[in-house]
Parts: structure tokens; C-alpha cells; sequence
């Protein structure tokens, strides 16, 4: 029996594959059925509360086996990964600054590279929500600046609160993340504006959304 799932606010595709009894995300995203899905959301990476995921039916497989010889059987595992980046917002070097994660069970304490991305292999039952410690000082005893992140909980940029989010997450306040369009969320919109050379109007229209999905990257 085919069964759809609606994508709820927080879930990966490889774990909304796990649930269903799926070791990898491909069994899913690559289905004939899910054609539709696939159009809409060409970055796996990438989905969003409300999109609907159609589950196959799992199929029984026979392998032939040799009689009176070792038999190799080869499972696939997807791995799962938290990766964040850190730009600083006036442009000064972050090489070799410290930075502490505690994700799940694992706390990673080491440096930034020139980049400034870090990438940390997950447990598979890990949370999706990491505590993020920056230390921008030599010496520090305590962090510089701290802060949550949730993995799957970037709303599309055709929302207002995936615009909060975003213009958040690039230096420009907007406040609380919560789809209201209040005189903080125009005061970071218009900052965003100014800094990229867009009419500044504080209003998150066609032409802002397109450059601040540019800028951030999705």
C-alpha cells in the first residue's frame, strides 16, 4: 500500500525515510512516484514543511546464494551530517577562532577554518539542534557569542518568516522568527536593502527575496 507523508517543520528526508524503514534518502527521492517532488525540491537537501513525500511499498528482495561458500552482503547506510558556516558580519578574518558544538550526544570543540565551515558526522538518533559557543578572543573564559541552531527549521523564502530567518542569520535583524510583518522585520528588510542596493522600502517583494536567497545561498 502507497502512503504519503506530509513534511513537518524540523525533518530531514533521510530521517522521514528511516521511519518508514529505508536506510537512504535516494530510495525515496529517486521513487517514479515521487516525480512531482522532485521538480519542486531539486536540493533533497532542501524540503519544507507541507511538501508531501509519497513511501513505496517496501519489496521483498531473494538473493541467490552459493551452496558450501561465504556469501557477502553489502548494506547501504547514509550518512547524516550537521554543517554550519561562519562568516563574520564585518568581514574580518575567523580563521583559527575557536568554536565549541554540542550536538546530540558529541561536543566538538576545535577551530575555524579559512572558510569557516564545520562539518560534524551525526549519530543516527542524534537532535537536530546544535548549541553553538564562539570564542573571537584568544584567552576567553566564556564565549564571545552564543547561539541555537535547528537543522529543517528554515521556512521557504517565499514566507515572511523564512525572510526573517534568513536576514537573521545574515546580520540584519529582524527579530523573532514568527511571520509577522512588525516594525523590526521592516527595519532589518530595509537594512538588507541597503547593504545589497535594492529600493528601500522594508518590503520583502520579488526582486528582495530573489537577492536574499542569492546572498544566503538557498
Amino acid at each position: 500500500m502507497i502512503q504519503q507523508h506530509t513534511v513537518a517543520q524540523g525533518e530531514t528526508l533521510l530521517r522521514i525515510a528511516r521511519q518508514y524503514g529505508y536506510k537512504t534518502s535516494t530510495a525515496l527521492y529517486n521513487h517514479p512516484s515521487n516525480a512531482e517532488f522532485r521538480a519542486l525540491r531539486p536540493d533533497p537537501n532542501l524540503i519544507y514543511p507541507g511538501d508531501v513525500i509519497t513511501i513505496p511499498p517496501k519489496k521483498e528482495k531473494f538473493m541467490p546464494l552459493r551452496a558450501n561458500s561465504l556469501n557477502t552482503f553489502v548494506v547501504q547506510n547514509e550518512k547524516e551530517y550537521f554543517r554550519l558556516q561562519i562568516i563574520h558580519e564585518d568581514g574580518d578574518d575567523i580563521t583559527g577562532k575557536r568554536i565549541v558544538l554540542n550536538i546530540g550526544n558529541q561536543t566538538i570543540d576545535t577551530v575555524l577554518p579559512s572558510d569557516g565551515l564545520v562539518e560534524v558526522e551525526l549519530n543516527e538518533n542524534d537532535t537536530l539542534t546544535a548549541q553553538v559557543d564562539l570564542y573571537l578572543k584568544e584567552d576567553q573564559s566564556s564565549p564571545s557569542e552564543s547561539f541555537t541552531a535547528q537543522v529543517g527549521h528554515l521556512d521557504p523564502i517565499d514566507t515572511l518568516s523564512g525572510v526573517q530567518a534568513r536576514c537573521n542569520l545574515l546580520g540584519f535583524d529582524c527579530g523573532t522568527v514568527d511571520g509577522v510583518n512588525g516594525a523590526k522585520t521592516k527595519a532589518g528588510v530595509r537594512d538588507f536593502q541597503y547593504e545589497h542596493d535594492l529600493e528601500v522600502d522594508g518590503i520583502a517583494g520579488k526582486k528582495t527575496k530573489a537577492k536574499l536567497q542569492q546572498v544566503f545561498g538557498s
